[in-house]
């Protein structure tokens, strides 16, 4: 395993299904001159594959990074169809129109890549999943040893002791995918687990979004998206940063605070009611694998700090 110079900035690959809070969460990792981003793999979500894709080449050449590739993934969870929320973001997945990319995706797929770049950097490569689990899933099926060699995963999904934005017991994320949820919160890699009851301590009102000042593009893109979010329902009052939030929990560990648990999650081999696919339910606190936010222990002062300092708020 090579050791990174203390200098060195630390590689990261986001899976991600671009949304709204996806791509303020990417913008803001585009601003941590601390990271490098190695490449984009995408899923379908929130939106379907193709403009999931397509939204990630086009946050990528607005910010002037067609240095990063992206890698297209999964079109469908392992089973059924994906439920998308363009209801909740746009139809388009985001609420600000970026022109058409010229930038085009890699040949390569999301999980070879992953794969690729886990082994390569032994043990120094972390990964941020802020959509479905799908690709995850694939890669721990086809080659486990790919995931072990991680620095880290961090996970935006699950509803823990708390009601669900899907269904009232499920996360959209795990709810999109529930066997796949499974298999990566029960593989026993160590993961940190940034979920719904976390999530919903940090958060921009449509006040602060109108608000928003930045002197540089990505600021300016961040502020424009949220902005165009609150438009499409006058009713809508808040914006919880989720996908921000587990960005914060590599670039500024320190505004979320964890512990370690065993947790379980509901599919369909488990039952037929739809609405407990992506249940959480956490088994044993005295320890385990999952390393997840505490709601009590993140500081949302220092989050919201954060996310100022990262994208040049005013």
């Amino acid at each position: 395993m090579q050791t990174p110079r203390q200098t060195d900035p630390i590689p990261v690959v986001v899976d991600t299904d671009p949304g709204v809070d996806d791509a303020v969460a990417i913008l803001m990792l585009l601003s941590d001159p601390r990271f490098e981003i190695r490449g984009l793999t995408t899923t379908a979500g929130n939106v379907p594959l193709a403009r999931s894709t397509r939204n990630s080449l086009a946050l990528l050449e607005y910010a002037g990074r067609g240095d990063i590739p992206v890698y297209r993934g999964a079109a469908r969870p392992v089973r059924g169809r994906y439920a998308y929320s363009r209801h909740i973001h746009s139809p388009s997945g985001l609420t600000r129109r970026l022109p058409d990319p010229q930038l085009r995706p890699s040949e390569t797929g999301a999980v070879p890549f992953l794969a690729e770049a886990l082994t390569q950097d032994l043990g120094n490569v972390t990964v941020i999943a802020l959509g479905p689990l799908t690709n995850l899933a694939r890669l721990w099926k086809r080659n486990p040893s790919a995931l072990r060699s991680a620095a880290r995963i961090i996970v935006m999904g699950g509803a823990v002791n708390t009601h669900g934005n899907s269904t009232p017991h499920a996360e959209f994320n795990f709810f999109s995918d529930p066997t796949t949820a499974k298999t990566i919160i029960g593989s026993g890699l160590p993961l940190t687990l940034i979920d719904l009851a976390a999530c919903r301590r940090v958060y921009i009102s449509r006040a602060q979004a109108h608000g928003v000042r930045s002197a540089g593009p990505l600021g300016i893109l961040a502020a424009e998206l949220l902005v165009g979010w609150f438009a499409r329902d006058a009713s809508r009052q808040e914006f919880n940063l989720y996908d921000p939030l587990a960005v914060l929990a590599a670039t500024h560990p320190h505004v979320v605070g964890l512990n370690s648990v065993s947790i379980t999650v509901t599919d369909s081999d488990d039952t037929d009611d739809t609405e407990m696919w992506g249940k959480c339910e956490i088994t044993d606190t005295s320890g385990g694998p999952v390393r997840i936010a505490t709601p009590d222990h993140v500081d949302s002062a220092a989050a919201w700090d954060a996310i100022r300092e990262l994208l040049n708020w005013d």
